[in-house]
C-alpha cells in the first residue's frame, strides 16, 4: 500500500529528530546526555505512527505498544530492538525525571538501538527503507526543498561531493531573500540583513588617499591610520553578519562553522561560471554529510518560524523611503499605569 503525504513527512520529521539525537550524542558531556530525551522522542513518535498506520489499539504506555502492535506485523513477530528500547526509555526517565545522568556508555548504546530500531522497523511496519525517507519533507521552501532531495540523491549513489555541494547551494538559497542590498539601505529590507552590504570595500591605502593629508592640521601617518581603522571595520562588519544572523535565528554558531568547514567553497564569477573549491584531498564522509543535512533542514525550519514571527499586522502602514510610519499617540500616562488616558479617534477616553 502506497504511504499516504501526511505518514511521509511525519516520518520525515521522525528522521529528523533521529538525526538531531544523534548529532547531540556526539557533543561533549554533558550536554551528549540530551540526546536520549530527543532519540526517545523519535522512536515514540515512530511507535504513535505505527500505531495509526496499522490500525492497533491505542497504548498509555511506552512498554504497551510493542504489545499492541506485535499482533500486526507479519507472522506476529514483535518489533526490533524492543529491550534496546525499553532501555533507552528508562535512561530518559532516569534523566528527565530523577536527574540521573545517562553516561558515555549508555549514550553510545542508546544511538546504536535506535539506528538499529529505525533501520529494521520501518521496512516492517512501512514497507520502506529507513534510508530512502527523506528529510526534505519536513521543509517549506519549495526551492531548498528539491536542492536537498537532490543532495539526498547524491549522497546515495556516493557522490558525496555533488551532494555536499547541493546543500551549500541550498543554505544559499535558504537566505538569499535575506542577504542585504547592495549599497543603500532599504526600507523592505530583511531583518536578517543588518545594513546594506559593501561588496567591494577600499583598502586602507586608497582610503588615506581621498582623506586628503594635510588639510585640517591631519598628516600622511593619521591618514594611513584612519585608512586601517575604517577598512578593518568593514572587514569586521561583513565576518560578523552571519554570526548574528545565525544568533539571531537561534542556530548554534560553532555548527555554522562546520558546514562551512565541510562545504566547499562557490567562487563566482561574472560571466555566469562557478567554481567550487575544496582543499587537495577533499572528500567528506558520509556522517559529514549527515551533519550538513541536519544542518541545513534546521536552518530551514528557522526560518520558516521567521517568517511567521515576521508577518506585519493588517494594521501596520506600509513602510516609507527610510522606513518611516506615521504614528499616532493610542495612550498617555503621567503617574504610571493609573494615569493611562486612551485615545480613539483622536479623542480621550476614561482611563
Amino acid at each position: 500500500m502506497p504511504l499516504s503525504p501526511d505518514t511521509i513527512r511525519r516520518l520525515a520529521f521522525i528522521r529528523y529528530l533521529h538525526t538531531l539525537g544523534a548529532e547531540q550524542a556526539r557533543l561533549p558531556e554533558p550536554m551528549s546526555f540530551a540526546c536520549v530525551l530527543t532519540l526517545q522522542d523519535a522512536v515514540e513518535s515512530f511507535l504513535i505512527l505505527a500505531t495509526d498506520h496499522l490500525g492497533a489499539a491505542a497504548s498509555k504506555t511506552f512498554d504497551q505498544y510493542f504489545e499492541k502492535l506485535a499482533p500486526h506485523l507479519a507472522d506476529g513477530v514483535g518489533l526490533a530492538v524492543e529491550q534496546g528500547m525499553k532501555r533507552l526509555n528508562k535512561a530518559r526517565v532516569n534523566l528527565k525525571h530523577y536527574g540521573a545522568p545517562p553516561g558515555t556508555e549508555s549514550v553510545a548504546m542508546a544511538v546504536s538501538d535506535t539506528a538499529t530500531f529505525m533501520a529494521a522497523n520501518t521496512m516492517a511496519v512501512f514497507g520502506i527503507d529507513y534510508e530512502s525517507v527523506s528529510m526534505a519533507h519536513v521543509i517549506v521552501q519549495e526551492p531548498v526543498r528539491g536542492l536537498v532531495t537532490k543532495a539526498e540523491t547524491a549522497s546515495a549513489s556516493g557522490d558525496h561531493i555533488a551532494a555536499m555541494i547541493a546543500l551549500l547551494t541550498a543554505f544559499e538559497e535558504l537566505f538569499d531573500p535575506h542577504e542585504p542590498a547592495r549599497g543603500r539601505w532599504r526600507a523592505d529590507a530583511s531583518p536578517l540583513a543588518f545594513g546594506p552590504r559593501v561588496d567591494f570595500p577600499l583598502r586602507a591605502d586608497k582610503i588615506a588617499r581621498l582623506l586628503q593629508p594635510g588639510q585640517h592640521g591631519v598628516n600622511g601617518h593619521d591618514c594611513r591610520s584612519l585608512g586601517e581603522q575604517i577598512e578593518g571595520l568593514t572587514r569586521a562588519v561583513e565576518e560578523l553578519r552571519p554570526a548574528v544572523r545565525m544568533g539571531a535565528l537561534g542556530i548554534n554558531y560553532s555548527a555554522y562553522r562546520r558546514f562551512r568547514n565541510l562545504v566547499p567553497a562557490a567562487l563566482r564569477f561574472a560571466n555566469g561560471r562557478t567554481e567550487y573549491r575544496a582543499p587537495e584531498g577533499y572528500q567528506p564522509s558520509a556522517d559529514d554529510f549527515a551533519f550538513c543535512l541536519q544542518f541545513v533542514v534546521s536552518a530551514s525550519l528557522r526560518l520558516a518560524e521567521l517568517d511567521a514571527n515576521m508577518a506585519e499586522p493588517e494594521w501596520l502602514p506600509p513602510a516609507g523611503q527610510w522606513g518611516q510610519r506615521p504614528w499616532v499617540t493610542v495612550a498617555e500616562a503621567s503617574n504610571g499605569l493609573q494615569g493611562v488616558v486612551l485615545y480613539k479617534n483622536g479623542s480621550a477616553a476614561a482611563p
